[in-house]
């Protein structure tokens, strides 16, 4: 009684001290957090010291503060007597989407529906809770979950479902490596192996949570698992062993009714009536509805046998009041339609969420498809381009070999060297007359003609050419233009019409030719080309085409390279135009 005075002194300090905040719960509240699973008890205490102030406190602490009530009553086994506390939280944590508080309220809200002996709906909160907690990281709180719905499917006589949720808990815990609740689950599973008569792996995984809970030296919690060990070996007419362990684990287990029952229809079956009357009237003090039942059972028919009529009709009337309660809270049918219904959403919930994971892996697949076949169709276009643009480079080398061919057999060059060739017949033509070599003789004479022909030919044309060319600096067309070396021209489309006539007569083809080296010639590239034909220099280009010395530059590049198939300068440009 100090003790508990002393502690609501030392809350109701720090309640004063704290602030109540959104952002902050107070500190009585804090300390009941920190000990609710250790000291239950204690966490009570300290919420207690806020039951009055904690109702000026904002709604999210109120909310919190009314769930870790209810979860330090669920501890300390206070049974649960309406729900409306409870379905105010879970109302709470739903509109705020806050699914792992909502999750806790849900598991609460089945352990009140639990204490309440609606089994269906304790069972509809804890599906409810799973749906939600599936989202979450509270695996402890889902194996807890799964491990209540197992215990209320065992009470409804539906083993197989009972062993599906143990199972599950099992697996949340082994993945925790809480190893005393591992060896729970374990004991739980062994009911559902027997409650089904499968008694050899009943036996087994009783044998296995026994070993659990000793090598971790949990031995309440063997104690407890051995004295359902010794019911099962009873139930197995194996009486002696059962005897033996049930008494080893009597001292420890004296307010288990399994084992209080158990011993007490040992000792009917050996004739020691008052000791079987000890232990079912014991049983009678600490057992659920369900062992009770048992026992005012037992009793009836001992106190029957012994001829105590009245003491035999009086626990005959409390096996019956008992029965009828048990048969209210045990809805197998309904429980088995709910479960079956819940199951059949959550699967349907989950093929939901596979069809839409479907349909996005689709989307993602036809994504890549695209992107694949887009990609071949890219590679495929760009390495046909380049394969065009090599070929038309090849093309474009072709053309322009054959236009410097025929240029150069025009040229002074020609002449040049078809003189040396002459040259060289005449001199063989001597050597031959020496030789008297009539054959060779009329041969050379031959090419000496040929070579004769063409030479006049070429002086001729060469000739006529320079005439042109000196008829074309004298004209009117090439003055105009050539005033762009002082001063920035306006150049009409007739003067570049003139430009061009009198281009293509100084030098025939000309114009043809540069459409021969690239038939996509721009006008604006055309009219550089005649300019650099008129030997006006790039500054003398921009004040025709008005336009900055670079921008010649860059132009004159790109011209050759368009032209020749070949990376060249600007100069490499006028070259090509000059032989032209």
């Amino acid at each position: 009684m100090k003790n508990a005075l002393f502690v609501y002194l030392l809350a109701g300090c720090m309640c004063l001290l704290s602030c109540t905040s959104e952002k902050d719960y107070p500190i009585a509240m804090k300390q009941a957090m920190s000990c609710m699973n250790a000291r239950p008890d204690s966490a009570l205490i300290w919420l207690a010291t806020l039951a009055d102030s904690i109702t000026h406190a904002p709604q999210k602490t109120q909310m919190y503060y009314r769930l870790l009530t209810i979860k330090a009553e669920d501890k300390l086994y206070m049974p649960h007597t309406t729900d409306s506390v409870i379905l105010s939280i879970v109302d709470y944590y739903q509109q705020k989407g806050d699914k792992e508080r909502l999750f806790e309220s849900y598991y609460y809200l089945g352990g009140t529906y639990r204490d309440m002996n609606d089994i269906p709906r304790a069972l509809k909160a804890y599906h409810q809770g799973i749906e939600v907690g599936e989202d979450t990281e509270q695996t402890l709180l889902q194996g807890m979950t799964y491990g209540q719905m197992g215990i209320l499917f065992a009470y409804q006589d539906l083993y197989d479902e009972s062993r599906r949720m143990h199972w599950k808990a099992l697996h949340c815990y082994r993945e925790l490596g809480d190893s005393v609740k591992c060896a729970n689950s374990l004991c739980h599973l062994a009911r559902t192996y027997d409650g089904k008569n499968e008694n050899d792996s009943a036996l087994y995984y009783y044998k296995e949570s026994y070993r659990m809970a000793r090598k971790f030296r949990k031995d309440k919690l063997a104690d407890g698992i051995a004295g359902e060990m010794g019911c099962f070996y009873y139930d197995e007419g194996q009486t002696e062993v059962a005897k033996r362990i049930l008494l080893e684990v009597l001292p420890t287990e004296r307010k288990s009714s399994n084992v209080l029952l158990c011993l007490g229809s040992i000792y009917r079956n050996e004739g020691q009536m008052d000791s079987a009357r000890y232990y079912w009237g014991e049983a009678l003090k600490y057992g659920n509805l369900h062992k009770r039942c048992y026992a005012n059972y037992y009793l009836t028919e001992l106190e029957k046998a012994q001829g105590n009529e009245e003491l035999s009709l009086a626990y005959d009337n409390q096996y019956r009041l008992l029965q009828d309660s048990i048969n209210a809270i045990t809805r197998t049918d309904a429980v088995e339609k709910l479960h079956l219904s819940y199951s059949f959403q959550h699967e349907e919930q989950k093929n939901h969420q596979l069809d839409l994971k479907n349909e996005s892996y689709l989307k993602k697949i036809y994504l890549l498809l695209f992107v694949l076949l887009f990609s071949i169709a890219l590679g495929v276009i760009v390495i046909q381009r380049i394969r065009i643009r090599k070929q038309e480079a090849i093309e474009q080398e072709k053309r322009l070999r054959l236009i410097q061919e025929e240029q150069y057999k025009h040229s002074l060059a020609y002449m040049r060297e078809n003189e040396r060739k002459l040259q060289e017949v005449e001199r063989q033509l001597v050597e031959a007359a020496k030789q008297n070599d009539t054959l060779r003789q009329e041969l050379l004479l031959s090419q000496r003609k040929v070579l004769e022909t063409s030479g006049h030919q070429s002086a001729a044309l060469l000739s006529n050419r320079e005439l042109l060319k000196d008829a074309f600096r004298r004209s009117d067309v090439y003055a105009f233009f050539h005033q762009a070396e002082q001063e920035e021209l306006k150049v009409q489309e007739e003067d570049w019409d003139a430009l061009r006539t009198a281009i293509d007569t100084a030098y025939p083809q000309f114009t043809g030719r540069l459409y021969e080296l690239y038939p996509k010639l721009s006008q604006r590239e055309l009219h550089l080309c005649y300019l650099i034909k008129l030997s006006l220099s790039c500054m003398s280009m921009t004040h025709v085409l008005i336009c900055t010395p670079s921008a010649i530059t860059q132009a004159r590049k790109r011209l050759y390279k368009k032209m020749s198939g070949r990376d060249g300068t600007g100069e490499d440009l006028d070259k090509l135009i000059a032989d032209l």
